[in-house]
């Protein structure tokens, strides 16, 4: 399946700490925990939909600098284009994520330039309108190419970041893609009150809340109510890119596998639990984890080469 997400890569650097708040110490030695990778909410969907199988293109903003170099290295591990990228910025994103011992995270951004950066329809065609799937990872630079995507009948998904209520009016425009998922983690109350509010402004296939811990809400057309699904309880270790690990195997199972919602959910709440007990994967042997995790079968020995199934073949007359 051919898919273009579109939104933040960024280097990423790790670091483990003992407990919030961080205590103040002059220096401490820390072997082998300090990783310096690629994060972002867009390649992080990217590269678990590389893993799982799919030809993606990745459509970010980034610089001409290290980082940028860092981002087309690990992209070319899974086998994930970056021809989309737009190289304009001043600096590449970059992230330092504070991690400790028990799951939480404290994830520290700069976006440099890309906060004002807005990707065009005529940016991304032809692979636009013609991917099986387009995912929307950040919303404030993919706002003009919602409409094109609608008008032209295409299949997509969307993560509503910052949802906060029902009455967010940022969010609302995006209510109208196929697949909506956010987290609860900054929605105050009922959840399911929240879900159901939704539903009833949403032209939706299907709306998803992770919960955390507690796994998902499925909330699709024709249910009288959202239907929880529960998540295998884990020691957590790192819980950075759980709800993308989440979106990633569900848009898979659900729009490639054609399962159920519920049962994508439920597939979707595994990995991410793995995700999350397993030390970070993202390090120069991260291709074959992050399959582990997301539950990909070992491969058959084939004779066709990465190059043969890519992004080399993805042109206009595709």
């Amino acid at each position: 399946m051919r898919v273009v997400v579109i939104g933040i890569a960024n280097q990423q650097t790790s670091l483990p700490v003992d407990r919030f708040p961080v205590e103040y110490v002059a220096q401490r030695y820390l072997t082998g925990a300090i990783r310096h990778t690629v994060g972002g909410v867009a390649f992080n969907v990217a590269r678990s939909l590389c893993a799982l199988g799919h030809v993606v293109a990745l459509a970010s903003p980034l610089g001409e600098d290290y980082p940028a170099a860092m981002i087309d290295a690990e992209a070319y591990r899974y086998n994930l284009s970056t021809h989309l990228c737009r190289r304009e910025l001043a600096r590449t994103p970059r992230s330092v994520v504070l991690y400790d011992t028990t799951g939480r995270r404290q994830v520290n951004t700069d976006l440099t330039d890309a906060t004002s950066f807005v990707f065009q329809p005529e940016d991304l065609e032809p692979d636009l309108f013609r991917a099986k799937l387009v995912v929307l990872a950040n919303l404030d630079m993919v706002r003009p190419l919602l409409e094109p995507l609608r008008q032209r009948g295409r299949r997509v998904a969307v993560d509503l970041h910052d949802i906060q209520g029902p009455n967010n009016p940022y969010d609302q425009e995006f209510l109208s893609a196929t697949y909506v998922n956010m987290s609860n983690e900054m929605i105050p109350g009922d959840e399911i009150a929240v879900l159901r509010a939704l539903r009833a402004k949403s032209r939706a296939k299907v709306l998803s809340m992770t919960l955390g811990a507690d796994g998902a809400l499925v909330f699709c057309r024709g249910m009288d109510a959202p239907v929880h699904v529960r998540a295998p309880r884990v020691r957590a270790i790192n819980t950075v890119a759980a709800g993308d690990t989440y979106w990633a195997v569900f848009l898979h199972h659900v729009v490639k596998e054609k399962r159920s919602p519920v049962d994508a959910a439920g597939l979707a709440c595994e990995a991410a639990s793995r995700m999350v007990a397993t030390e970070p994967v993202y390090g120069s042997s991260g291709v074959d984890d992050l399959r582990e995790i997301l539950g990909v079968p070992k491969p058959v020995p084939s004779a066709t080469t990465p190059a043969e199934i890519g992004w080399s073949s993805f042109s206009p007359e595709w």
